[in-house]
């Protein structure tokens, strides 16, 4: 019987060969390039960043990629793993939720590391951007339940998957070469712990190391490195000890449409189901004129996973109780509490000890979260967030929304990506370099990859 493994090396190996899809699909691909790169720009200079990037500096390769940002060069393996810490850490890249979340960009640095080094050509790139989307994607609703949450693994489990199918793509790996490279990545699953409670760097870092899994094994299945071919349908696969009862069928089954057009960008830097949530605080206050000293009490109404994770940690610690950034923009509580206080919420709100600032705090104690149930049969296809202001005076103020700005459905226009990169990037690029930048990777197609990397990289002094 043939593998799931084989199967779906089948499958991408089919979709890699056809042409370029229409053209709304490429630009689409296009679209979340620029989007991922803006974070990666914006993030140069935070720990988990200068960590990895640190790290990737003592590991040589020949010949070596470039880390996004910069004129340093690492090992393909550094350099995704750099590149990807750099494009997660702000939290800022896109997101798609079916049964489990995913971020489907987590995959791109490694995308941009591998191209890089087997001097791809721009069609090639994006062909494997697709490709790792699709599979990140399939692998948010092909389980009965959700992985994440009920079996309490984490969605970069599939990061190593999706990683090494766009190598594969890259390498032109045969059937039986790819099937394997899959195979050997699918041996990686990672603990959802890293997601609980107070949250570490490794939320940043996570994705980077799970592509690395993915590229090192497309790289070894190119020299011939075997795995394990019923890793996914085994007694002690993947759906047997992970993710449970899964359709393979869906996973496996050929790309009539791609996923990537179906990703939400960020306006935010947050997880995405508390996007709502913010839209509807800062337009109240917006629309009320709402001043933070007249807030008597404001009570925030979601669904159950959103309370579940985003108030009480998913069984870890309150998110009520902030440590770190990490935790603050996994906290619906404070990204309600400063959203009302400061009228924004922005990169300048994850500053530490913005979630110490005595207002912020006052502000905090007013805010409750409550789960509504009759919100839950919206989710996952809509993200519903109510918010209710109650002021000193008894006035009592409300909004609700169904999902936020940067879903399909409303989504950012190539402009509003374009500040957002400018937004992102202005600490690292000079205006100039930021416009080619644009400019660039609007049009990918039409340009060499390099062109790209250099655009986003400070002048060589």
């Amino acid at each position: 019987m043939t593998t799931i493994a084989a199967r779906l090396a089948g499958t991408i190996i089919d979709a890699a060969r056809a042409p370029l899809p229409a053209e709304a699909t490429v630009h689409a691909a296009e679209r979340v390039v620029l989007d991922s790169i803006a974070c990666a720009l914006g993030a140069l200079d935070s720990p988990p960043a200068r960590a990895t990037r640190a790290w990737a500096a003592m590991m040589d390769g020949k010949p070596g990629a470039r880390i996004l940002g910069t004129n340093e060069r690492s090992s393909v393996i550094g350099a995704a793993l750099a590149n990807c810490t750099l494009i997660r850490h702000h939290d800022m890249n896109d997101c798609d939720w079916s049964k489990d979340p995913a971020h489907p960009s987590d995959n791109i640095g490694a995308c941009l590391a591998v191209a890089d080094v087997e001097r791809a050509p721009a069609g090639d790139f994006l062909k494997a951007v697709l490709t790792a989307y699709e599979i990140q994607m399939r692998t948010t609703e092909f389980s009965r339940v959700s992985f994440f949450k009920q079996t309490g693994w984490d969605h970069t489990t599939f990061v190593t998957l999706a990683s090494a199918a766009a190598t594969g793509v890259l390498l032109r790996l045969d059937h039986q070469r790819l099937a394997h490279a899959l195979a050997v990545a699918a041996s990686y699953p990672t603990l959802g712990a890293l997601r609980v409670g107070q949250i570490s760097m490794m939320k940043a870092a996570s994705a980077g190391l799970a592509a690395s899994r993915g590229i090192e094994a497309a790289y070894l299945a190119a020299h011939g490195v075997t795995g394990p071919l019923e890793v996914f349908e085994g007694k002690r696969g993947l759906a047997a000890l992970v993710v449970g009862e899964c359709d393979w069928d869906l996973l496996t089954a050929p790309v009539t449409q791609w996923r990537l057009p179906r990703t939400c960008l960020k306006q935010y830097p947050a997880a995405y189901i508390i996007h709502s949530a913010i839209d509807a605080t800062l337009a109240l206050r917006r629309e009320h004129g709402l001043q933070p000293q007249r807030v008597k009490e404001v009570v925030v109404a979601g669904f159950g996973w959103l309370i579940e994770d985003m108030v009480h940690g998913m069984g870890g610690r309150s998110r009520y109780d902030i440590d770190a950034r990490e935790t603050a923009d996994h906290s619906l509580p404070y990204c309600v509490a400063v959203s009302l206080v400061d009228g924004e919420y922005t990169l300048a709100q994850l500053e530490q000890p913005r979630w110490e600032a005595p207002a912020v705090k006052e502000m905090l104690g007013k805010v409750k979260c409550v789960h509504d149930p009759a919100l839950d049969g919206g989710f996952p296809g809509r993200r519903p967030s109510r918010v209710t202001v109650t002021l000193a005076d008894g006035t009592t103020v409300s909004k609700e929304v169904s999902f936020p700005r940067g879903d399909p459905r409303d989504p950012l226009t190539d402009d509003d990506i374009a500040l957002k990169f400018r937004r992102l990037a202005g600490k690292a690029l000079p205006q100039a370099k930021q416009e080619q930048a644009i400019s660039i990777a609007l049009r990918l197609r039409s340009h060499a990859l390099p062109d790209l990397i250099s655009a986003c990289a400070p002048d060589a002094r």
